[in-house]
């Protein structure tokens, strides 16, 4: 699942509350108010929770947060392989998204457990969580499902770049309308390039053969490409109004946690339900080990991608969040053209490469 800025898979916030994971930087003690007031060269620096964290072990702390954020990149780009090796399997898509899904469900529910025990978990009100649900329902079902559909249609090299790209420009929309938030001159720009890089992807997906599955089977024809695309572009929008309604739910002092539980919850739910319906319990049971290995793998990837960027950007500047975005399309693109041999032409190089230049553009 992609990463944004601000947020992590799938559009989630990154700070974290009290209950939330990631933990915080835990609090320090009060200065007397004599060492705050003092004046003159003997006066002592008070550190305060919003100051950027010293120095440890003689590494920088943005070096830290740097090396969090390619690593993060690095993370969530394996988990991509994973769910572009299972569409060349041609593994239900329904099925493989609820596997994925159910390693962070199986993680964050124990903490969620201990934490209510503890007393330290304040359940929001119902109307929230109802909200909450609504949003994974539809983020799940028309996000993260056709998201995998593009991947055996289209292939990671356009399947990225058409969700980042639709996802920023969905979420400059919704922002401007829904939240009444200022759309200034430089985004407009990136808007631009980004609604232009999806159209370049198009065209090029028009004129070369998409991936195909298993070796010897014949690529998808022009209109089940122009699909593959769509359904790219679908999940983009549906992880912006993921961020629409996560902040929403942040902004009535739910739990980061509780937010990555209902909305992983629901693809497990939901996408369970739909895997029942496709290939039924003799199909889920007779899931080859290799292929529950690579679902597995997807989840544990993502997982640790998140953990890591939400690490990240608590010890370097927001800013690099956009330098993440643009590995990952980077990235993707290189894996999909040298791993699973997707085709390419002077029509997707330049709607990837406008990708990445919109993408960094946008939150200079």
């Amino acid at each position: 699942s992609p990463c944004c800025a601000e947020t992590g898979p799938c559009g989630l916030p990154l700070a974290a509350d009290r209950n939330g994971i990631p933990a915080d930087r835990g609090s320090r003690p009060a200065a007397p108010p004599s060492l705050a007031t003092k004046k003159g060269p003997t006066m002592h620096r008070v550190s305060t929770p919003t100051e950027p964290p010293a120095a440890t072990l003689g590494i920088q702390p943005a070096l830290v947060g740097t090396a969090c954020c390619i690593s993060s990149a690095v993370a969530y780009t394996v988990a991509n392989i994973c769910l572009r090796q299972l569409a060349g399997y041609q593994v239900d898509p329904a099925w493989v998204i609820c596997v994925k899904e159910m390693v962070t469900v199986l993680v964050v529910g124990p903490y969620l457990l201990l934490a209510a025990g503890r007393g330290r978990l304040k359940l929001p009100p119902v109307k929230v969580i109802a909200v909450l649900a609504a949003v994974g329902v539809g983020v799940q079902v028309l996000g993260n499902f056709n998201v995998q559909r593009a991947f055996g249609i289209v292939g990671l090299a356009v399947s990225m770049p058409a969700v980042f790209g639709t996802m920023l420009v969905a979420s400059a929309v919704i922002g401007f309308f829904w939240l009444g938030e200022r759309v200034n001159v430089r985004s407009v720009r990136a808007i631009a390039m980004l609604v232009l890089a999806i159209a370049l992807l198009g065209v090029g997906t028009a004129t070369t053969s998409a991936p195909s599955g298993e070796a010897g089977e014949a690529g998808p024809g022009l209109a089940q490409s122009l699909f593959g695309v769509a359904a790219a572009c679908l999940g983009g929008v549906m992880f912006a109004t993921l961020g629409a309604g996560v902040r929403y739910a942040h902004g009535q002092a739910v739990p980061i946690a509780l937010i990555v539980f209902v909305i992983t919850g629901m693809g497990v739910v939901c996408l369970g339900a739909v895997s029942l319906d496709r290939i039924g319990l003799e199909g889920m049971a007779a899931t080859p080990p290799d292929r529950l290995a690579w679902m597995v793998a997807s989840g544990v990837f993502n997982l640790i991608g998140f953990l890591l960027i939400s690490k990240g950007l608590q010890l370097t500047a927001l800013v690099h969040a956009n330098v993440i975005n643009a590995s990952q399309v980077a990235f993707g693109a290189v894996a999909g053209i040298l791993l699973f041999r997707e085709a390419s032409n002077l029509w997707l190089v330049a709607g990837i490469g406008l990708t990445v230049v919109g993408i960094i553009h946008i939150g200079r």
